[in-house]
């Protein structure tokens, strides 16, 4: 019973050392990005691109610029759909703070 009632304590303790906030990082390899994906369809509240060899997290960065170009809104993710040639087509709208 002190052998668990100790493992807890040091388990709860150890966790006291992490940082609440840990800055990640993201740094995408639009090169990679440019190489991989194209705009089949865009306007001025959505794009959709085709990709392949790339996630679609990765694709978000690009979306993202897109929609801070287009309205100094956020990109989010409508769709994704798997093409015939295995490809992927993956929609983001625009949204602002009226989520318009």
């Amino acid at each position: 019973m002190k052998f668990l009632s100790l493992s807890i304590l040091l388990l709860l303790l150890s966790a006291c050392n992490i940082p609440s906030e840990q800055k990640l990082e993201f740094n995408p390899d639009y090169n990679r990005i440019a190489r991989n994906a194209t705009v089949v369809q865009k306007a001025s509240n959505f794009v959709t691109y085709e990709y392949k060899n790339i996630r679609v997290d990765e694709l978000a960065a690009v979306a993202a610029l897109y929609c801070q170009d287009h309205g100094d809104r956020q990109a989010v993710l409508h769709d994704i759909q798997l093409r015939p040639n295995h490809s992927r087509r993956a929609t983001f709208y625009c949204r602002g703070a009226a989520n318009d």
